[in-house]
């Protein structure tokens, strides 16, 4: 895989795939039950104030900035 961008440095309709999750165990398994783990394809819906939509295995999932940080992806 190429470079990897923090979450919070794309835009709207701007897709890739997640490489990397950082955090605390517990911000891990929260991120990993909504479905943000290595591989999987993300698309960034709309985003607000460094708050995010972002739509993941078919389903819009809503999540902060602090969160967005954490996550890492290749650019498709």
């Amino acid at each position: 895989m190429g470079s990897s961008i923090p979450l919070t440095s794309t835009r709207p309709g701007d897709s890739g795939r997640i490489v990397r999750v950082l955090g605390k165990s517990n911000v891990n398994r929260f991120l990993t039950d909504l479905g943000f783990v290595n591989g999987e394809r993300i698309s960034v819906v709309n985003k607000t104030s460094g708050n995010m939509i972002l739509d993941i295995k078919g389903s819009r999932i809503a999540i902060d900035r602090m969160l967005a940080s954490r996550i890492f992806l290749s650019p498709e």
